[in-house]
């Protein structure tokens, strides 16, 4: 761009200062009349790209100024050939030398052009395709890395809701079971309570009777004559038989007083039942798919399936792969040996198409001989 701006406006020879009227790409110089007719007479400078002051005002000329490519074996040979059976260029030595003797399919650089800058069109339009495609593809990653980041915290805002919620229902179940139980004391404390003053009230008359009578003897001991005293016995005599007869009959307390909260072990409790409340996390991909994936022949790239043994089974469960058959040998002896007193386990066929299998909780055991 700078030489064809330079061209605009009046330029000089870059050896002998006159006015300039050509410019030579390959020896980048301006040349005058005199000069041009000197360059041109050299036998080296006969591939030379050599352009008119004129010309280089013209767009078109850009790609005539780019300096041709030569040989690297044979210097002063342009690359004018191309070989499609050797994917490369070539001057025209190097056709008549190694392709053309090899029977190799060479066309001319300029028959080429066109084919080839439609080729090269091809490309791009291709290249444009893929380039929107990755951008549109790049861009749904990032919309639904965004989206991932809302999930993620909503799932965890709801995580923290559920347990709320059920810490909520635990307490309230709690509060009301402590009321219920509270209620049972005070009505077990209110019948034994009720009991025990009506003892204490007959306990009570009781008592005043007994001192109200033991005042007479007590008091013939302390000031009465021999007289007094034999007179008074029979009167003393049947306030004791009188006593006697309204002796409650039972001194002891009718019950004892006790009431006794008893508690439940809490190591019985079933927590799990209650932090399973929480649900669980589902996703596209989960921990136990990788697993499973990684373990299983049969279900890998089975999604649906995966989820739905999730579903059934819970989340809960480590998996660990026991037995494969075309690992570990095909008889009932081979399964036993790998399946036997492993706990709860899975068992998946795949027959043709079709996927079966069945789940227990008992442990395999061999059966006796």
């Amino acid at each position: 761009m700078a030489i064809q701006q330079k061209a605009k406006t009046s330029t000089t020879c870059s050896r002998c200062q006159d006015p300039a009227i050509n410019h030579c790409a390959s020896c980048e110089i301006f040349m005058c009349k005199k000069c041009s007719g000197l360059h041109n007479t050299w036998p080296a400078n006969k591939n030379h790209n050599t352009l008119s002051v004129q010309e280089l005002g013209n767009p078109e000329s850009q790609v005539k100024m780019r300096s041709k490519l030569y040989c690297m074996k044979h210097k002063d040979e342009v690359l004018k050939y191309y070989c499609e059976t050797c994917k490369e260029l070539s001057c025209i030595d190097c056709m008549v030398l190694n392709h053309q003797k090899q029977n190799h399919s060479c066309v001319a650089v300029s028959e080429l052009a066109q084919k080839q800058r439609e080729t090269l069109q091809s490309s791009c339009t291709t290249l444009d395709e893929k380039l929107a495609e990755a951008k549109e593809a790049l861009n749904n990653v990032c919309e639904v890395m965004k989206s991932l980041e809302r999930n993620a915290k909503t799932a965890k805002d709801q995580i923290k809701e559920q347990k709320e919620n059920i810490l909520k229902i635990v307490a309230e179940k709690l509060d009301e079971r402590a009321k219920m139980m509270n209620d049972d004391v005070d009505e077990v404390y209110g019948e034994l309570h009720s009991e025990l003053s009506k003892q204490h009230d007959e306990m009570k008359d009781y008592l005043d009777k007994v001192q109200a009578s033991v005042s007479l003897p007590k008091n013939l001991l302390k000031r009465g004559s021999i007289e007094e005293i034999i007179s008074s016995q029979k009167l003393i005599d049947e306030k004791i038989e009188k006593l006697s007869n309204q002796k409650p009959e039972n001194l002891a307390a009718v019950n004892d007083g006790s009431i006794q909260y008893v508690p439940d072990d809490i190591g019985n409790i079933n927590v799990d039942g209650i932090v399973d409340k929480l649900g669980y996390v589902e996703g596209s991909v989960s921990a136990m798919y990788n697993l499973i994936k990684k373990s299983s022949s049969i279900l890998k790239g089975e999604i649906a399936f995966i989820k739905q043994l999730q579903k059934w089974l819970g989340r809960k469960w480590k998996w660990n792969l026991c037995y494969r058959s075309s690992r570990d040998g095909w008889s009932a002896r081979d399964f036993h040996k790998h399946c036997d007193n492993k706990g709860p386990t899975v068992v998946l066929v795949k027959a043709n198409d079709c996927i079966f299998g069945g789940y227990t909780d008992q442990h395999w055991a061999s059966p006796s001989m």
